[in-house]
């Protein structure tokens, strides 16, 4: 059996489960649910993706993002991503902090399609990130000073959508980034 995804509505209820090929193939009151990380260095810089020509917004910026595969918590899909996207280590890859108390619906478009994701979106701050990215989903990956990162999303530069208000989730990311022990309050942040 390959990869499998839950489809919900837009309130999270599980509607019904399908193979991964048949993502293309969901109505308009059908909703995915992925996970999406600010990754921070401890320049107060995160690392911004730009996709590979996939079929999933390809040439877009984008932070490291993805779906949840068959019966995986937001967390797990999240420490999966940032492994398989950009070769960051389990034990870095643990220190992970959601910083989304519920999900945020996003309709991302994507080459005249609208996809509809419900997001829980993470922060991860290290000090030593080694990267190494997977090209068939990551053409490049740079370091963007964090608020130009955040004028980024919210001027429609990246996939995610414009007209969602991030104040919350950028401020979150600022305490994070402006807090040297981040990484040991996850707890504190699930």
């Amino acid at each position: 059996m390959g990869t499998q995804y839950r489809v919900y509505d837009k309130n999270g209820d599980l509607r019904k489960i399908i193979d991964k090929k048949h993502e293309k193939k969901l109505e308009q009151n059908e909703w995915l649910k992925g996970v999406t990380c600010f990754i921070l260095n401890d320049k107060a810089e995160v690392l911004v993706e730009k996709r590979a020509n996939t079929e999933l917004t390809p040439g877009q910026l984008d932070l490291c993002s993805g779906h949840l595969d068959n019966d995986e918590t937001p967390t797990q899909a999240m420490i999966r991503e940032l492994r398989e996207e950009l070769g960051i280590e389990l034990e870095e890859a643990i220190n992970v902090m959601k910083i989304t108390p519920k999900e945020i619906p996003f309709e991302f478009n994507n080459n005249g399609r609208t996809l509809r994701f419900l997001i829980n979106v993470f922060c991860l701050k290290s000090k030593n990130i080694e990267i190494k990215q997977q090209e068939e989903e990551v053409a490049n990956v740079c370091w963007v000073p964090l608020e130009e990162c955040f004028e980024l999303i919210r001027t429609g530069q990246t996939k995610f959508p414009s007209d969602y208000d991030y104040e919350e989730i950028f401020q979150k990311v600022r305490e994070i980034c402006n807090n040297d022990k981040g990484s040991q309050n996850k707890e504190n942040n699930r």
